[in-house]
């Protein structure tokens, strides 16, 4: 299969966020709703499950587009939000002691950040741009100017 264009990756990566963002946010909405202690193995209260599933799907599939994306951003000097993303994790404090997000709003806000200097960096120009002006010589630049 032929590798993604940049400007497909880019648009494939921001579904890939969003579809993150709304699973952590959909897992933490009913961890609040479901808490109760894990089972002795570790795994997520039977009520989370669903959750869990999707948040692990799209864990996955953004893990596997952080390493071009982090090329992109280094390509064009912005600031790595990626590997900070990836690093998040859920349910390390109950409901009771903490009611933020395992994701905070600046961390969203560098991706989405990101992600929009990276399209704008990719995006189409309009075929009617007029042509980069002619050069001229100093003698006629001034010539220009006073007449």
């Amino acid at each position: 299969m032929m590798p993604a264009t940049d400007r497909e990756f880019i648009s494939q990566l921001r579904d890939a966020s969003e579809q993150y963002f709304r699973a952590v946010d959909d897992w933490e909405a009913a961890y609040r709703k479901y808490y109760r202690l894990p089972d002795p193995m570790g795994k997520p209260a039977g009520d989370l499950e669903e959750q869990q599933r999707a948040y692990d799907e799209a864990r996955k599939r953004l893990a596997g587009m952080v390493p071009r994306a982090r090329g992109l951003s280094f390509k064009h000097g912005l600031r790595d939000p990626w590997t900070g993303l990836m690093r998040s994790s859920l349910g390390q404090f109950a409901p009771q002691q903490r009611d933020t997000s395992a994701i905070s709003r600046a961390e969203r806000a560098q991706v989405i950040e990101c992600l929009v200097l990276l399209a704008e960096a990719y995006a189409e120009r309009p075929a009617g741009d007029p042509p980069p002006p002619e050069r001229r010589s100093w003698l006629r630049r001034v010539l220009d100017f006073f007449y």
